[in-house]
């Protein structure tokens, strides 16, 4: 709960900083280098933290296969659902809602697609690159007692990238308006996940060797893998080592796919795919694949996720 107050609260003084520089007329055209910038180094730390993780390269043998698949299944499951829900509730491929576009919001700045090179998008090259950058020296050079450093780093990082995200906001200043015309739409995406994640964990147990209540145990947890893990610790400890590979894969593929789902399918779609991590560490990537109102709409969506986690565990284990 410190960090959700600690992100919101930086967020919010970006969101200000934007918003009073937009009354003077002026623009930082650096924000969004920047905000690659410190997306790379944020990848390269995550790949770091799990290539000097020895349970989890240790793992990556019946476990890690199972953690994959059902993690494959989830994100397909979880893409579909969002853009089921998405036509139904009349957004549009970029997340602009139609009472947006009558009313001429459809082309205020934000709100058009992002453009596109081709091919694989950069930003995903980048993430693949450093990601695996990161796991080699973790796994190869760094040492000890800078991976004990990782954490905070990883903090400092988010926070800058918050901060800048909240700017993009403010300088735009679309944000009231779209979030007026969505309203409580928003509030639907985060339970088609949880609906998403119940459906997933059920054709999951079906091929692979779980049983239907250790796969909500193990979806359950939204790739919070600090949090589901350790509450599955003293349930199984087959189930919780394979929550947390699932909850890490989440969060890595989530961060890959984003821009190509944001590209292909749709915005909304893109911040589904993370889980819990859409309103934090992911946030920024989604940010950059996508606009800056539909990052307020990750936020979100994050937010009630991992609110729901500790709750949907305990259920789910209770079973």
């Amino acid at each position: 709960m410190s960090y959700l107050i600690l992100y919101l609260a930086v967020t919010i003084a970006g969101y200000l900083i934007g918003t009073k520089l937009k009354r003077a007329g002026r623009s930082l055209p650096w924000v969004g280098k920047m905000q690659t910038v410190v997306i790379v180094v944020m990848v390269f730390l995550m790949g770091s933290r799990i290539g000097a993780n020895e349970e989890i390269v240790s793992s990556l043998d019946s476990i890690g296969l199972i953690s994959l698949a059902y993690t494959l299944i989830v994100l397909a499951v979880t893409c579909a659902a969002y853009s089921i829900a998405r036509r139904l509730l009349g957004f549009s491929r970029y997340g602009v809602h139609r009472s947006a576009e009558a009313g001429g919001q459809a082309g205020a700045p934000g709100n058009e697609p992002k453009k596109s090179s081709g091919g694989i998008n950069r930003l995903t090259i980048l993430i693949v690159i450093f990601v695996g950058i990161g796991i080699l020296a973790g796994l190869l050079i760094l040492p000890a007692g800078f991976m004990a450093w990782t954490g905070l780093l990883l903090t400092i990082s988010l926070c800058i990238l918050l901060v800048l995200i909240g700017i993009d906001i403010g300088t735009e200043g679309t944000l009231a308006e779209n979030f007026r015309s969505a309203g409580w739409r928003v509030l639907v995406f985060p339970f088609v996940s949880m609906g998403a994640m119940a459906a997933a964990s059920a054709i999951a147990a079906l091929i692979l060797p779980l049983s239907m209540k250790d796969s909500l145990c193990v979806g359950g947890g939204f790739a919070w893998y600090s949090l589901a893990p350790a509450m599955l610790a003293e349930y199984s400890t087959r189930i919780s080592a394979i929550s947390f590979m699932h909850n890490v894969f989440r969060e890595i593929l989530g961060i890959l796919l984003i821009p190509i789902v944001a590209e292909k399918i749709g915005y909304i779609e893109s911040y589904g795919m993370p889980g819990s991590p859409s309103m934090d560490v992911c946030l920024p990537v989604i940010e950059r694949a996508t606009s800056s109102d539909v990052a307020v709409y990750s936020f979100i969506n994050g937010a009630i996720l991992s609110a729901a986690v500790p709750v949907l565990t305990t259920v789910f284990m209770n079973l």
